[in-house]
């Protein structure tokens, strides 16, 4: 089991190695923040949760693509503003 302490760079190691549960304490690490974000852009607490649960399936999705694993947060940030300009742009 890997330690709550694990630094983002470890858990997105493991996880690109396959480790569901790396990616899941990113998900843990994360949701509240990303919920949070996506809830101050949009104001919808349900929008904002399925804003959030769409950037993990994309960063899980596109993990390999992420050059700088320590830059994992400001990543996963970019990814929910990409969702919420769509969301917005989506419902008018």
């Amino acid at each position: 089991a890997l330690l709550q302490a694990s630094s983002d760079a470890d858990l997105v190691a493991a996880s690109l190695g396959g480790n569901r549960a790396a990616f899941e304490q990113i998900v843990e690490r994360y949701q509240r923040l990303l919920c949070s974000l996506a809830y101050s852009a949009l104001g919808d607490v349900g929008t904002s949760e399925d804003l959030a649960q769409e950037t993990f399936v994309t960063a899980w999705q596109k993990l390999g693509e992420l050059r700088e694993p320590e830059k994992l947060r400001p990543w996963l940030c970019a990814i929910l503003r990409f969702k919420i300009s769509h969301a917005r742009r989506r419902d008018g």
